[in-house]
């Protein structure tokens, strides 16, 4: 398919960092811990590089089964004070539809966290630099504790404590879809016009309409939320095949892989549960 993978990158998952003090020097050593897991996802390593900024977690799975999404509880102290707190969360489920796109494997979970693997993720600190916190020695350590609040699972089954954190989970996979399947009706509605570049057009107008509909909050039923990174992006990729020496042969392969994608999501999200 013409369009580049759909990235829910899960902007709608990543709470906002909280800066509850300022950071020490960024020479001061850094010593990490992993707390207890809340799910069977374990927590191997966390640690923080003041120079990037950024908090490294690797994550084990020790089970039978793929790990497709999960949410993170990270807490950045020193010398008992919270310098930091973070919420945060990373669905896998694009990453698995895109390889089995590629390698045509239906069954493949590659992409997700595997049985064996070790999943490593960087996750933006934002420690504003300053001087050191008062209380708190030069020479003192800083430690990252980190829960797996939420794991969701290659067989459907949901394990965590923040309901919050899965019920957005959840709601974001049925957005995505719901998304295809506007775009999809979009395509279909302006199939009967034999100018092509009406027929885009027709698609474009639509697809604006959608994205300009009012913003979708907590009350919005989760039948009615839709993606706007596919939405998006489908704007673009139309936009680019209308602009096309060869707009009709491009929109007849763009039309049918995203078809084919977003059956493959469907297909995925039945097999576990959810549809």
């Amino acid at each position: 398919m013409t369009s580049r993978p759909f990235l829910q990158a899960l902007s709608f998952l990543a709470c906002a960092l909280i800066a509850l003090a300022a950071l020490s020097s960024p020479s001061l050593p850094a010593q990490t811990e992993a707390e207890a897991s809340a799910t069977s996802l374990q927590v191997r390593s966390a640690e923080l590089n003041p120079a990037t900024n950024t908090i490294a977690v690797a994550l084990a799975n020790e089970t039978d089964k793929s790990v497709t999404a999960y949410g993170l509880d990270i807490t950045v102290t020193s010398a008992g004070k919270t310098l930091a707190h973070t919420e945060y969360g990373a669905d896998l489920l694009n990453q698995v539809l895109n390889s089995r796109a590629k390698k045509g494997a239906e069954n493949s979970w590659a992409g997700a966290i595997q049985p064996g693997d070790v999943h490593t993720d960087s996750i933006p600190a934002n420690l504003p630099a300053g001087p050191v916190v008062s209380g708190t020695d030069a020479t003192g350590s800083i430690e990252v504790h980190v829960t797996v609040m939420v794991a969701l699972w290659s067989d459907g089954a949901v394990e965590g404590t923040n309901h919050f954190m899965i019920k957005q989970m959840q709601d974001g996979r049925l957005a995505a879809l719901h998304a295809e399947e506007k775009v999809l009706a979009l395509l279909d509605a302006s199939n009967t016009d034999d100018d092509v570049q009406t027929r885009i057009g027709a698609a474009l107008i639509g697809l604006a309409s959608l994205i300009k509909a009012p913003a979708q909050d907590a009350d919005t039923p989760a039948s009615e939320m839709l993606n706007s990174t596919v939405l998006n992006d489908a704007v673009a990729d139309l936009t680019r095949i209308k602009s096309s020496a060869n707009a009709a042969a491009q929109l007849r392969i763009y039309t049918a892989d995203f078809a084919a994608a977003h059956q493959r999501r469907v297909a995925l999200l039945q097999s576990m549960g959810q549809s």
